[in-house]
């Protein structure tokens, strides 16, 4: 008897201190950039939350997405359901089609970048989707490549959407507010993309009221990277980002979840028509 309690005793003991099974974060990162460089098409319901004017806004949409040439069809839930959007890359002069689904219930063509289609959104509709979200964790992580097995924690397992995922943080302690000095073809825009930051975000930063409101040789502030946290859920199969929570020196700065997602579906031509079945522009 005393035999028999001595190796359970043992095998209890040995079974919990097995060690869990190590992540390489670096290997993660690469992981996730190798699958969005073979992402050619996508559809997923994409729901979020984000700060506009110090209140978490939320939305919610169907897209379906051609990463190459860039083509996006998009049916709002949330804020103006029914609404829908249509945009394709270097055509139509460059805007979008848009069906607000509300007054003054017509098809309407804007610039996806402009103030009408962009009110109270973060992003635009050129940057749905996993090449943008990657373009910005890739330079966050090229940046700090060196530390990232510190700034970087894996906080266990969890199921999302039906898809088994390790919950990650990557937290930037060295996030600070710098100065930027605008130089000739800079506007708000173009300074949040080449510094790859939150464009909304920047805008608010420094009490601007459009992306076009900055003048060469003008001092605005902006932050050292993206955010000072980002909480993901990554996908163990696909290695996307599927849940991102977004922290900034305010807080909370926007959440995104990808449900429904289906890497490289098959479209028919016509469904990045306006014409298509199912559309109402």
């Amino acid at each position: 008897m005393t035999r028999i309690l001595t190796i359970l005793f043992a095998a209890s003991l040995f079974s919990t201190n097995l060690p869990a099974q190590e992540v390489d974060k670096h290997e993660m990162f690469k992981k996730m950039m190798t699958t969005i460089d073979g992402i050619k098409t996508l559809s997923f319901k994409m729901d979020k939350t984000e700060r506009i004017k110090g209140k978490m806004m939320p939305g919610s949409q169907d897209v379906k997405l051609n990463v190459k040439p860039f083509k996006v069809y998009l049916k709002v839930h949330v804020p103006n359901k029914g609404a829908e959007v249509l945009y394709i890359e270097g055509e139509n002069k460059g805007n979008a089609k848009v069906n607000p689904n509300a007054f003054p219930y017509m098809t309407l063509n804007l610039d996806p970048d402009g103030d009408i289609l962009r009110k109270d959104q973060h992003h635009s509709v050129k940057q749905l989707g996993f090449e943008y979200t990657g373009d910005l964790l890739n330079h966050v992580y090229n940046k700090y490549k060196s530390k990232i097995n510190d700034y970087v924690t894996i906080n266990g397992e969890v199921t999302y959407d039906g898809r088994k995922c390790w919950n990650v943080t990557l937290t930037n302690k060295e996030y600070k507010i710098e100065n930027y000095t605008a130089v000739a073809g800079d506007d708000m825009l173009k300074v949040a993309r080449k510094l790859r930051l939150d464009e909304y975000s920047l805008l608010e930063l420094n009490g601007k009221k459009n992306f076009d409101d900055l003048k060469v040789g003008e001092t605005i502030k902006v932050p050292n990277s993206l955010c000072k946290q980002i909480e993901m859920y990554i996908d163990k199969e696909t290695y996307l980002p599927l849940y991102q929570k977004l922290f900034d020196e305010k807080g909370l700065m926007a959440t995104y979840e990808y449900t429904k997602l289906k890497i490289n579906p098959t479209f028919k031509p016509e469904e990045f028509t306006e014409n298509y079945s199912g559309y109402d522009f």
